[in-house]
């Protein structure tokens, strides 16, 4: 009887909660939440309406009296909307925010026909909605790692990345201050989508490495981190413009990365058009000056950083010039990365000429033939020099050619599946290495 009872207390405790469709293995909550910091993460900023649902009874509470506003029952649906002032379900509210309170402690909010754990909060803004969850650190992390790294990829790199992840958040915290919360659900912070996106394998290696954070010198530092370093990593001042001890240019190892190089071509004309949308009247596009890419590290480079991603670049046009940052030019032209070189393709000539240069640094000149698609079959000439002339015709095609993915910063996460498949045999503490090659100069710290 004893063994009959035991086997169906574990069955109830195992099912999933009725009617709600829960994603695949998610972890349960941390035993240790109440110790772990609350975050408040903005899911959306000027939302026209919202749509909330619960799988357990749920109230709606006005966050500065405490007063019930709405309750509801179990799937039941509350709309909300704001037009100078918060409406709830069709009713106007004077409450300025609100926050979204369920029964069950252990059951999730839909949001938008998605799941979160911990609260939701609204507040009222000039042009929507503000939705922001707030929830324990260690249960935020559960819904970010399953969108910034392959849960396939080995245990330590996804270690590694919660590590960098936690200590991210922890490290910007108020960073929205302004806005109501602490960080947002996207690129700029972390992209983070609530419990749909969480993993069984991804969770556990949170709960594995709970609390543990990057110090430097005593202090939590954010876990900057990027998808492909290109080879080389890079140093903050040279994308950031201000110098980080820790985020030091180290070797990485991408090159299995499947988007390590990428080529994108634009014509004269394009990037004249570009250039001139962007408010960079200058004239016909005559020339672009880029030192050309060399193996890192790249010492004693004005145009390009320990990696050599580009620092500064100067495009010459017929009315003038303009010389743009790396990352400025990334950006006007959606590049992959600023770790590129570039060619001038002009029509007339059928040969490439490339400029050589061997590990004792001797330079070369060579010509090599080229097979050119047929609508390209005209030729073309590569100037290899700092000023890449281009003919004036419009027709030139520049070409960039690069490598990696993102700013170059901190971890590289193709970079660490590597070292993490290369790490040796039961090492359930390898994500240290990979933190500490990425990082320079770091502690890593249990803070709960």
């Amino acid at each position: 009887m004893r063994k009959a009872f035991v086997l169906l207390l574990y069955f109830l405790l195992i099912l999933p909660l009725p009617g709600f469709a829960a994603p695949a293995n998610p972890a349960p909550v941390l035993k240790q939440a109440a110790a772990v910091p609350q975050i408040r993460v903005g899911l959306w900023v000027n939302q026209p309406s919202v749509v909330l649902s619960a799988d357990v009874k749920f109230a709606v509470v006005d966050n500065d009296t405490g007063a019930v506003l709405v309750q509801l029952g179990p799937k039941e649906k509350l709309v909300a909307t704001a037009v100078d002032k918060l409406i709830l379900n069709g009713r106007p509210q004077t409450a300025k925010s609100v926050r979204m309170a369920v029964e069950d402690s252990k059951s999730f909010i839909e949001v938008n026909k998605r799941h979160y754990r911990g609260t939701i909060e609204l507040m009222t803004a000039k042009k929507g909605l503000t939705v922001i969850n707030r929830l324990p650190v260690e249960e935020y992390v559960y819904g970010i790692i399953g969108k910034e790294i392959s849960p396939y990829w080995p245990m330590e790199a996804i270690k590694a990345q919660a590590v960098a992840s936690r200590s991210y958040a922890l490290a910007n915290l108020n960073k929205h201050a302004q806005q109501g919360f602490d960080v947002c659900a996207t690129t700029d912070c972390q992209v983070y989508g609530g419990v749909d996106d969480e993993n069984l394998k991804t969770n556990r290696a949170i709960d594995e490495t709970a609390g543990m954070v990057l110090t430097y010198q005593g202090k939590v530092i954010p876990g900057y981190f990027h998808s492909s370093g290109g080879g080389y990593t890079e140093n903050s001042e040279n994308v950031w413009g201000s110098y980080l001890p820790y985020l030091r240019g180290v070797a990485d190892f991408d090159q299995n990365n499947p988007n390590y190089s990428w080529e994108k071509q634009f014509s004269a004309a394009e990037l004249q058009s570009l250039l001139e949308r962007a408010g960079y009247a200058i004239g016909k596009l005559e020339a672009v000056e880029l030192s050309a890419l060399t193996p890192p590290p790249v010492r004693n480079s004005l145009d390009r950083g320990i990696s050599g991603r580009v620092n500064e670049m100067i495009f010459i046009g017929s009315k003038g010039s303009v010389t743009l940052p790396g990352t400025k030019v990334r950006s006007l032209l959606s590049l992959k990365s600023t770790l590129f070189d570039i060619s001038v393709i002009a029509p007339g000539n059928k040969t490439l000429e490339v400029e050589i240069t061997d590990s004792y640094g001797d330079h070369e000149t060579k010509e090599i033939p080229v097979n050119l698609p047929p609508n390209k079959q005209k030729g073309f000439l590569l100037d290899r020099d700092s000023i890449r002339h281009i003919g004036g015709t419009g027709q030139e095609l520049i070409v960039f050619n690069g490598f990696g993915s993102g700013h170059g910063l901190g971890m590289s996460q193709w970079g660490a599946k590597a070292m993490a498949e290369k790490a040796p045999a039961n090492s359930p503490e390898y994500f240290k290495a990979i933190l500490k090659h990425y990082y320079q100069g770091i502690e890593i710290k249990k803070l709960y």
